[in-house]
């Protein structure tokens, strides 16, 4: 796709270092298929849901929505793979499952030509869940098979069929980009075809040109080649969609040194279809391209989307035009004609809007960036509006992928419990209580709820909770050996969101150093402003423990040996051994100088008790120190 040995000899091989997918809030992706894939390069959609995917080598794949692995289907014969060249294409009849008709897109190891064939399929045609579902070699009607494949690369390309029945087909240059200016070179361009009227039986003989003109494209006047024609000026269209409502072509033309674009085929709601030209290789994307003799053509079409290749862009992708057609998925009125393409390499996802023209859509709530609508989406070849609402892509890492909007999910939240703070080592007076609700917003009987905490505490009762008739489940705590904030989250299988609960422990430390002793407590308040004052006392070996509304204090305040070296109550008379008073902003850092040999061999008791405007008097944890 590139023009680098890089490109033209390990594209289709190519799977680059996976690095994780990232779509907006309220999306996720699905890995519908991790086996039983071969270098995937498209995929299509049979009318009951069911997805066939086509693999480099030839080998076409089922996915019937019931397992993660593909089932084989048949296997096209003759197919040349590797470096850009392969199974390219696939698209399902508007008439299967009458008919079981299917078309392939490939490079042929028997020619140096690009082959267009439909195949038959049997077994179940109408069964969405069915996996009983093949087609044979000998089914084989050749459709097109003299589209130039001298030079391995450029070589699309896309068969979709357009919401007018026809067969639209985008076609790379063969590497000869001033052929891609001609209307009968069978190169650079795009093609409709009527195939309806094609025989039922097999045949290897190629049809005429006029036995595939629709009739009514630009050049049906036509007696060769030029009569399929209905655009030009491509390069390396190899990933084209189709708009289901207006029948508009959205294509992803790889660039050569400079740009890749991503342009739109308009299709008039009346009259005739307009003969476009793209415009390679006077143009390379909205840059200018260089001549092929004479003046440039009039009237050449710019993208309505590029990126020059900064950023690691080489490949273009083009992708859905999105509607909303009543699947499970839908992405809703905001997303409505909306247009994605991306980039094989940078793996970048991008989103148009047009309102009088077209430009990136306004950012949304977890987009990656505000260019891109998602990313990490390296390796894909083609990206697809599903019958599901979903956008499927198939990538060359041998996964099939869905990104779909969540929808009804069961959900959670935070009932009480929250908001507490306790000292070190206590436990939390009360339980935190979330409540379940399933997906349409009923409490969850019976749901399964896990708590989670991080920071210094621990749960003190089972985990996971299962919820009472009411989707109630509740949760107790302690508080470890530390100080800070403690984070509860509680959560339920298949919600989105979690409950959370923030509570605080609160900590004295004590440290000695050299002849310093640092004391830190450690608090929250939500008063403003927050200023607590604190009583901080120490005491030698012996004191009392003191039973109090608070809590235990383990030192007295009354013992012989204890001290208070704080005071920002008044109840000691302020008094201050630090020099810098006992009130906190709401946490306290003090520095003391030690007499020599004050403390040594000592084990020493620190502990603190405060007041906090709105909600009272607490204590600290009993901190002991050996000196």
């Amino acid at each position: 796709m590139r023009p680098t040995p890089l490109s033209t000899t390990c594209l289709l091989l190519l799977v680059a270092t996976a690095t994780a997918q990232t779509v907006p809030t309220g999306f996720t992706i699905d890995t519908l298929v991790s086996g039983g894939l071969a270098t995937p390069n498209d995929c299509c959609f049979l009318p009951d849901g069911r997805c066939l995917i086509a693999n480099s080598a030839g080998s076409v794949s089922l996915y019937a929505g019931t397992s993660a692995t593909a089932l084989a289907v048949g296997n096209v014969p003759n197919v040349s793979a590797g470096g850009e060249q392969g199974l390219l294409s696939i698209a399902a009849d508007p008439a299967f499952p009458a008919n079981g008709y299917i078309y392939v897109y490939y490079t042929a190891s028997s020619t140096a030509f690009v082959h267009v064939d439909r195949f038959t399929c049997t077994g179940d045609l109408a069964n969405p869940t069915s996996t009983n579902l093949t087609f044979a070699a000998s089914t084989r009607t050749a459709i097109l098979g003299a589209l130039p494949d001298n030079a391995g690369n450029h070589n699309g390309g896309s068969l979709r069929f357009g919401p007018d029945g026809k067969l639209w087909i985008t076609i790379g240059d063969d590497a000869n980009a001033c052929n891609a200016q001609s209307l009968i070179s069978q190169v650079g361009c795009m093609l409709r075809l009527d195939v309806s009227g094609l025989p039922a039986t097999p045949s290897t003989v190629l049809p005429a040109f006029s036995a595939l003109d629709p009739g009514d494209n630009p050049n049906s006047a036509a007696t060769d080649f030029s009569q399929l024609v209905v655009a030009h000026g491509l390069r390396n269209p190899f990933r084209a969609e189709i708009d289901p409502l207006t029948g508009n072509v959205y294509i992803g033309d790889v660039g050569g040194g400079a740009v890749e674009e991503y342009t739109e085929y308009v299709r008039p709601a009346v009259g005739a279809l307009p003969l476009v030209n793209f415009g390679w290789p006077w143009r390379e994307g909205n840059v200018a391209g260089f001549a092929c003799g004479g003046s440039q053509p009039p009237g050449l079409v710019d993208p309505i989307g590029w990126q020059n290749h900064s950023g690691g862009w080489g490949a273009v992708m083009g992708g859905a035009c999105y509607r909303n057609l009543g699947g499970t998925y839908d992405f809703g009125a905001a997303y409505e004609g909306n247009t994605f393409f991306l980039d094989y390499y940078a793996g970048d996802l991008r989103r148009l809007v047009k309102t009088t023209t077209w430009g990136p859509a306004p950012a949304v709530p977890g987009q990656p960036s505000a260019t891109n609508w998602g990313s990490g989406f390296s390796n894909v070849t083609s990206l697809r509006l599903g019958p599901d609402g979903g956008l499927w892509l198939t990538r060359h890492d041998n996964t099939l992928k869905r990104v779909r909007l969540l929808g009804p999910v069961p959900s959670i939240t935070a009932i009480s419990g929250g908001g507490q703070r306790v000292s070190a080592l206590d436990p939390f007076p009360t339980p935190v209580v979330a409540r379940a609700f399933d997906a349409v917003g009923n409490p969850l009987a019976g749901g399964m709820v896990s708590f989670s905490v991080v920071g210094p505490a621990s749960l003190t009762a089972p985990n996971p909770v299962v919820a009472d008739a009411n989707g109630y489940a509740q949760m107790t705590l302690a508080a470890t050996n530390g100080g800070g904030n403690v984070v509860v989250t509680a959560t339920t299988p298949g919600a989105i969101t979690q409950a959370t609960f923030n509570l605080f422990t609160r900590k004295l430390t004590a440290t000695p150093a050299s002849n310093f002793l640092v004391l830190s407590m450690v608090n929250q308040t939500s008063a403003v402003p927050a200023q607590v004052p604190y009583v901080v006392m120490l005491s030698f070996p012996g004191s009392p423990t003191v039973p109090t509304p608070i809590g235990n204090l383990c030192i007295d305040p009354g013992y012989a040996l204890a001290v208070v070296i704080e005071d920002g109550t008044g109840m000691f008379g302020f008094v201050s051994f630090s020099g810098t008073g006992g009130t906190g902003t709401p946490s306290l850092t003090k520095v003391y100088t030690l007499p020599a040999g004050l403390f040594t061999g000592q084990l020493m008791r620190f502990q603190a008790v405060g007041f906090d405007s709105l909600t009272g008097w607490f204590r600290s944890n009993c901190e002991q120190r050996q000196f």
